[in-house]
């Protein structure tokens, strides 16, 4: 049963010594924010061997003078970094409303390392490093026999019931999608995201091709222009491409402009519904997948103005905008990772649980299959998880 947690503020102060604690020790990236924050205050930080023998010793010292400068007054650009939780699946489990699955990756906050959770459930004898299990399950979850057969050898079985029953629904739609793959025709797929982003994937069959050289018999892989039998890529691919989305979405949100805004309401406080602007284009074609997914994204801010705001649902925009943050910030993205100052590290985190929850409610994944399929693919919810379980969530990214 999954429930509601209270949202965790933070001042900025404490997202930069939880921010420290973690360089300090990298351990503490899978700590509650309470405990980050105590593992701070054990610091020694008049020990040179503090920084010397910490998991991140040039990050520390950078974290370390953003404190002092901030204990000064003095204004810092320092950014902090906070992780999404096994990204790829929370997109999995969301995607199909899986709430067992997403327990593991934010929904629970006594599960903050979905990997060792998982490694630590099959009770093996062997000691295997996190880096491994961490590899292991990811490409699993995309796909891979090799990896899980290579790290967990005859225990293998036991690997797939522990991913069965501990994410049922992420797993599933693991093998499901795998299974598209005898639905496309031809070596070609594309398909649109909900913020109009086209991807087009090229898939190509291989051969071996004997030669020989100084006399010597040798063989090369050669990739041909034929469809290959099996594509593992397929799944990575059609998850990736929303996880480029969140990225792009955030950046919306969270680096909008001020002006875009101020017109934006200008125009619904003036009740403007005109249609035939110089943008109408762009905003059906953002409005229509909307209506299609149920995921609206904030790219079609950029496009409304006093002779298109007529093509949309002014309610619909107004919801959207009150979920944004009441003032923009610069942040840096490195894939699932998030740098912002620590004074927006509440809008930070709401920004991406927002984000979460609108592609729970959505329908996406049957949008995107069926464009990559050229026919209607249907893909049911499996569960529930409610849309405040995923707001409040505090560990989504920590």
């Amino acid at each position: 049963m999954l429930k509601v947690q209270e949202f965790r503020e933070l001042t900025g102060l404490e997202y930069l010594m939880a921010d420290i604690a973690c360089k300090h020790d990298k351990a503490y990236e899978k700590e509650q924010w309470d405990k980050r924050l105590l593992h701070f205050s054990e610091i020694n930080f008049k020990d040179p061997d503090t920084f010397k023998y910490a998991s991140n010793p040039v990050g520390l010292r950078a974290a370390y003078v953003a404190l002092k400068d901030a204990a000064q007054g003095k204004k810092s650009g320092y950014t902090i970094s906070l992780d999404a939780a096994s990204s790829g699946l929370q997109l999995l489990s969301l995607l199909v409303s899986c709430p067992q699955s997403w327990k593991l990756c934010g929904g629970d906050e006594n599960i903050l390392d979905s990997y060792m959770h998982i490694y630590m459930s099959l009770e093996m004898d062997t000691i295997l490093d996190r880096k491994d299990v961490k590899q292991c399950i990811m490409t699993a979850l995309y796909g891979s026999t090799a990896q899980p057969k290579t790290l967990f050898g005859e225990n293998v079985d036991m690997f797939y019931d522990a991913m069965e029953h501990l994410a049922p629904g992420a797993w599933d739609l693991n093998l499901g999608i795998q299974e598209l793959w005898d639905e496309i025709d031809g070596t070609t797929y594309d398909w649109y995201l909900p913020d109009n982003f086209y991807c087009c994937i090229e898939t190509h069959d291989k051969e071996l091709v004997n030669f020989k050289f100084l006399d010597e018999d040798y063989q090369v892989v050669q990739k041909v222009n034929e469809r290959p039998r099996f594509h593992k890529g397929l799944g990575p691919n059609l998850i990736h491409s929303i996880d480029g989305m969140i990225v792009r979405e955030m950046y919306r949100r969270c680096q909008y402009d001020p002006l875009m805004m101020t017109r934006v309401f200008e125009c619904l406080s003036q009740g403007h519904k005109g249609t035939t602007g110089k943008s109408a284009k762009m905003v059906q074609t953002l409005w229509d997948y909307y209506l299609e997914t149920g995921f609206l994204s904030v790219r079609i801010l950029d496009y409304l103005y006093h002779d298109t705001m007529g093509l949309v649902d002014t309610d619909v925009i107004i919801a959207l905008i009150q979920t944004m943050p009441m003032t923009p910030f610069q942040l840096v993205t490195v894939h699932d990772c998030f740098r912002c100052h620590p004074n927006y590290g509440n809008d930070l985190r709401r920004q991406y649980n927002t984000i979460l929850a609108d592609i729970n409610d959505s329908n996406i994944l049957s949008f995107i299959c069926s464009q990559v399929a050229k026919q209607d693919v249907g893909a049911h919810k499996v569960g529930s998880i409610p849309r405040d379980v995923i707001l409040n969530a505090n560990y989504t990214l920590s």
